[in-house]
């Protein structure tokens, strides 16, 4: 299953919407075509205007929450032995927090999921 992922900011840059949209491909959503009729949606909010993103603890608050919708976006994690559905999950999980960390425009942030990526990968 291919899934493209939706991101949009609120005017006041202090929440999120974190999802994606299932059996879509990527290249359409470039051509304006949006989303294909019959593709369920899903977007998480992520509100932060009660962290302070200046203080480490705030990114790190901030980090776990852009996680869990992630987490949520993406469907659960697979339980089964389908190396296919693990692969798409993950990259379903790690493109959506790519793009949450990078719109949230926070060097603690993109420091903070800068080391964690190093930390997974070895």
């Amino acid at each position: 299953m291919k899934k493209a992922h939706a991101f949009r900011s609120s005017a006041s840059g202090k929440a999120l919407l974190v999802g994606i949209a299932g059996l879509c491909c990527a290249f359409s959503a470039q051509a304006g075509g949006g989303v294909a009729p019959g593709v369920v949606r899903t977007q998480v909010p992520v509100g932060y205007d009660d962290l302070n993103l200046a203080n480490p603890a705030g990114a790190r608050t901030l980090y776990s929450r852009l996680k869990s919708a992630a987490e949520q976006a993406c469907g659960s994690r697979p339980s089964g032995r389908d190396l296919q559905e693990h692969l798409n999950y993950q990259s379903c999980y790690d493109s959506a927090l790519d793009k949450a960390v990078r719109k949230v425009n926070n060097g603690q942030l993109q420091a903070l999921h800068r080391n964690s990526a190093d930390t997974s990968a070895g």
